[in-house]
């Protein structure tokens, strides 16, 4: 039997968030003692492990705390028949964006990324969607509206999961972000998490950073490297800048870019390529992480 924070401590949350989560989607009901301290059982710890582990993958904690729960009824090994079935995950989800149905974009985010590991759910399922809804969007089928809450619903899992994601502190420094301009960050945001999960000690800028910030926010002996994001053909230019700016001022600098656009850096930028989880693995190497 385990108190509160011996609890805690276990599955590697704080005493306040195990709390909430009691209270706020009854994952467990401890018993109580006489003098009404909560006491948890074995059980407990297995259930509030599972939910943890279903945020740090992605999921919200809603859903994370309803699928702990139908796992510790159901037999180890099983998954939802919502996680077995991936369907017309893209389809789904520019449908679901087009109704403005929020609740739904939120089941089918859960839906793909229990699917596989972090990598490929973001691969295989989240950047199809991505791509399917930006489509959507240009042809009409969808309102701003729509793409917008979407792509914010996106955001808000991919920044979870970038906290969940513990930097490794005084381990190879990696600043990442956008140039001048430039402001479809949702790809970049998913590879800091990918990063960050394999050993990288990264900070994320985000989206639209001047050239003069870049050269900046380099200036600390800590950083290592620089990660951009080249989505567009019209970012290819202010990407250019950033980099021929930082190779002016710090010329041992690792610079990084990935995105569509990726192929039109200047000469020397390794480029991150389309594997996610190699790119995390190489761009560590790269700067002895």
């Amino acid at each position: 039997m385990y108190s509160i924070g011996h609890a805690a401590d276990q599955v590697g949350i704080s005493t306040a968030t195990l709390r909430a989560w009691e209270r706020r989607y009854a994952v467990v009901q401890p018993t109580r003692t006489d003098g009404d301290y909560r006491i948890y059982s074995a059980d407990d710890i297995r259930v509030l492990r599972s939910m943890k582990e279903l945020i740090d993958a992605g999921w919200s904690s809603r859903f994370a705390a309803q699928e702990a729960l139908r796992r510790r009824s159901e037999p180890a090994g099983m998954l939802p028949e919502a996680a077995t079935d991936s369907g017309d995950l893209p389809s789904q989800f520019v449908a679901a964006a087009a109704a403005l149905d929020s609740r739904q974009l939120e089941a089918l985010l859960d839906r793909m990324f229990s699917l596989g590991s972090y990598e490929t759910a973001v691969t295989m399922y989240l950047f199809p969607a991505l791509r399917a809804l930006g489509d959507a969007w240009a042809a009409g089928r969808i309102t701003v509206a729509g793409e917008h809450l979407a792509s914010h619903a996106v955001g808000r899992r991919l920044a979870s999961a970038f906290d969940a994601a513990a930097s490794a502190r005084g381990q190879a420094r990696v600043l990442m972000g956008l140039p001048p301009g430039c402001h479809h960050e949702l790809g970049l945001l998913a590879f800091a998490v990918a990063a960050r999960r394999h050993g990288l000690d990264v900070d994320y800028l985000g989206a639209d950073v001047p050239v003069s910030d870049w050269v900046t926010a380099s200036a600390a002996s800590t950083i290592s490297a620089v990660a951009l994001a080249i989505p567009a053909e019209r970012d290819v230019g202010p990407a250019t800048e950033v980099v021929e700016a930082l190779r002016r001022q710090y010329p041992e600098l690792v610079i990084a870019a990935g995105g569509a656009a990726a192929d039109r850096s200047p000469a020397g930028v390794m480029l991150l390529g389309d594997d996610m989880a190699g790119a995390a693995k190489a761009l560590a190497q790269a700067v002895g992480g």
